[in-house]
């Protein structure tokens, strides 16, 4: 038997080989980590959008048809009036002819109300008149380097002031009434030549003005219309919208 001493000579060279070679070097994998609940780069959710916010359309509150905001408009209404420039005065005919027959005579200066027109005929423009002493019909508007007619804008009344003790009355209009306009302050109430959208207005009237009732009802256009009468003014005017009475009764 060999002594122990030289059995383990050669397992102690082994290991010193081994060991001088690296053969026993442990080798550690590094493994990844990730973050709990973390999601992997390329699945990551996109930002959510912002919702710009929305604003509601502004809507302009319009004024019923029959008054209008007493601050001037930059547009022209259509004239309504007429005023007699021919020294020598103006014929009246029964057409827009020259050659039709005369039914009266304007002088110069006369303001007379705009019914129709203009019609064109033998070179000039025509309208249609009323002079309101019953004379109704065509005159020449004359050239236009020397008219003979010219054509005004209805004109805002000044209102006609109540006397003293009147009140206004919550009833029906009736004919023979007198009558207070009450818009609102910041508004004229328009009179027409006829009942009716489409008639031609005669004068814009603020708030307090005074009218005796000649005439109506008539139902026209949605409004009920009353034939009304002062001292400056002559015409139609709608009673009101349905909910705000334009015109009321007074004692």
């Amino acid at each position: 038997m060999l002594p122990q001493a030289c059995l383990l000579f050669p397992l102690i060279l082994v290991l010193a080989t081994s060991l001088a070679c690296g053969g026993f070097q442990v080798r550690v994998t590094p493994t990844a980590t990730t973050d709990a609940g973390a999601a992997p780069a390329e699945a990551t959710a996109p930002p959510a959008p912002t919702a710009e916010p929305t604003e509601a359309p502004t809507i302009a509150p319009t004024q019923p048809a029959e008054i209008t905001p007493t601050p001037a408009s930059t547009a022209t209404p259509a004239p309504s009036q007429a005023r007699v420039l021919a020294t020598g005065g103006l014929n009246v005919r029964e057409a827009a002819s020259a050659g039709a027959k005369q039914v009266g005579r304007l002088g110069a200066n006369a303001v007379v109300t705009v019914l129709e027109g203009p019609t064109q005929a033998d070179n000039y423009d025509w309208y249609r008149i009323d002079n309101g002493s019953g004379v109704t019909g065509w005159v020449a508007a004359g050239p236009a380097d020397d008219p003979w007619l010219r054509l005004e804008e209805a004109v805002s009344a000044a209102p006609t002031p109540a006397r003293e003790g009147m009140k206004l009355v919550d009833r029906a209009i009736a004919t023979g009434d007198r009558v207070q306009v009450t818009t609102e302050s910041n508004q004229l109430l328009t009179v027409r030549i006829d009942a009716g959208r489409n008639a031609r207005a005669v004068a814009k009237v603020p708030r307090g003005t005074l009218f005796t009732v000649k005439g109506g009802p008539l139902q026209l256009d949605n409004f009920t219309w009353w034939e009304l009468d002062s001292d400056t003014v002559k015409g139609w005017a709608a009673e009101g919208d349905g909910t705000t009475r334009w015109l009321t009764p007074v004692e």
